[in-house]
C-alpha cells in the first residue's frame, strides 16, 4: 500500500463513519501531519477521494466533504436497488449449499448483534450480507459498481435508527431474502428485496 493509499483509506474511513461530517474542510497539512507523509501523497489522496463524490471543491481551492442531501439519498436507494435487482436472477441460478450456509452464518451473527443492540458491529455485517447476496450472481462488473456505491450508501445511513427493534426487524427481512433465494424464488426476491431497501432508507 502506497503512502496515498493509507491516506485515502483513512480519511474515506473518517468520511464514511461520520468522523469527518458533511461540509468539513479537509487541511493538508495537518493531515500531512496525522499520516506522517509529505503534503504530496495527501494531495494525491484528496483528488482521488474527489473522484469518487466524497469531496467536493470549496472556497480557495480547498477539499470538503459532500453532503449527502434527501435528494442524494433517494437516488443513491433508487441506484441501490436496481443493482442488487440486477443480481437476482443469476443468483436464483447460481447458488450454492456453500453460498447458502455463509448467509446463514451471517444470520445468527446478525441475530446476536442485534439482541446485545450492537448498531455499529450490525451495520458493517449488514453490508457484508448485502455484498455476499449479490456476490452470489457472480458478476464481478455488477459487483464493482456496487462497491463504488458503498461509501454513498454508508454516508447516507449515518442517521439511520438503530434501537434493537429496528435491527431485529432487518434480521427478519434479511431471512426472507435467504428463504426466497434458497427456494428460486426470483420475481419475490426481487420485490422483497426493493421493499427491504426502501424501508431501510424510510427508516433513517
Amino acid at each position: 500500500m502506497t503512502k496515498s493509499d493509507r491516506v485515502r483509506d483513512g480519511v474515506r474511513a473518517d468520511i464514511v463513519s461520520g468522523a469527518l461530517v458533511a461540509g468539513a474542510v479537509l487541511d493538508e497539512v495537518a493531515l500531512a501531519e496525522q499520516y506522517e507523509v509529505s503534503r504530496t501523497p495527501v494531495r494525491e489522496a484528496l483528488r482521488s477521494l474527489a473522484a469518487d463524490g466524497l469531496l467536493v471543491g470549496g472556497p480557495r481551492r480547498q477539499q470538503v466533504v459532500v453532503d449527502v442531501t434527501q435528494r442524494h439519498r433517494d437516488e443513491i436507494t433508487v441506484l441501490r436497488t436496481a443493482l442488487e435487482q440486477a443480481a437476482v436472477d443469476e443468483a436464483c441460478r447460481r447458488v450454492t449449499d456453500d453460498d447458502l450456509d455463509g448467509l446463514h452464518l451471517m444470520l445468527i451473527r446478525q441475530r446476536r448483534m442485534a439482541e446485545a443492540g450492537d448498531s455499529a458491529s450490525f451495520l458493517s455485517e449488514d453490508e457484508r450480507f448485502h455484498k455476499a447476496l449479490s456476490e452470489v450472481a457472480r458478476m464481478p462488473v455488477l459487483s464493482r459498481f456496487l462497491e463504488q456505491l458503498g461509501p454513498f450508501v454508508r454516508l447516507a445511513r449515518l442517521d439511520i435508527s438503530t434501537d434493537r427493534t429496528h435491527l431485529a426487524g432487518l434480521v427478519v427481512e434479511h431471512e426472507q431474502l435467504v428463504e426466497l433465494l434458497e427456494a428460486g424464488e426470483s420475481v419475490a426476491l426481487r420485490t422483497a428485496l426493493a421493499e427491504h431497501i426502501g424501508n431501510t432508507a424510510r427508516r433513517g
